[in-house]
């Protein structure tokens, strides 16, 4: 059976976004640069940890506010992911071509995730909401937190919910680019 894991990226004070999220802005304000090692700043490295994501994936889940921002803009009303993904939202929405909605628990929407990528991996792609519900719920095998060297300020935080427990990792791997520091971790325990 595949792993569940949450790949995110992050600034060095820990936005996964910038203020003013919009369809027109949809990583807010500078958001953008947080994804330059994926882009302008790529390297070998960073490529290989880009495809090993997608290597493997079955299916992705993601929020609703990630979705509506991007599929008409810089998703361009089709789907980026090679897999089916979950949007998990509290409203009935229409979607693209490749989405499924889930109004429904993020444990109703691991469950359908698993059963579509049936043996490989589910790939929890974000916002930072649906990250902490995930690590809320212990329900990560691994967390992949991608480190762009750049504060933002402000915005979306990843961490900035407290957790109701202290969670614990282990150190898998770490792989160090200018574009961004690549902490692959797992939960104590898993």
């Amino acid at each position: 059976m595949g792993k569940v894991f949450l790949s995110i990226t992050m600034s060095l004070d820990g936005y996964t976004a910038g203020p003013g999220i919009t369809k027109e802005n949809p990583m807010g304000l500078n958001g953008q640069l947080l994804h330059k090692w994926l882009f302008a700043n790529k390297q070998k490295e960073d490529q290989e940890v880009a495809y090993d994501m997608f290597n493997n994936c079955g299916a992705v889940i993601l929020g609703s506010r990630t979705y509506t921002t991007a599929i008409d803009g810089v998703w361009e009303s089709q789907s980026p992911f090679p897999v089916p993904a979950m949007i998990l939202s509290s409203k009935k929405m229409d979607v693209a071509k490749g989405f499924i909605v889930v109004n429904d628990t993020v444990q109703a929407a691991l469950i359908l995730a698993k059963s579509i990528a049936k043996e490989k991996d589910v790939l929890v792609m974000g916002g930072a909401n649906v990250a902490q519900q995930f690590l809320e719920d212990d329900l990560l095998d691994e967390v992949h937190i991608h480190i762009a060297p750049l504060l933002l300020g402000s915005g979306s935080r990843l961490f900035e919910k407290g957790c109701n427990r202290v969670l614990e990792f282990t150190r898998v791997k770490v792989v160090e680019t200018s574009g961004a520091t690549h902490l692959f971790l797992k939960p104590m325990g898993k």
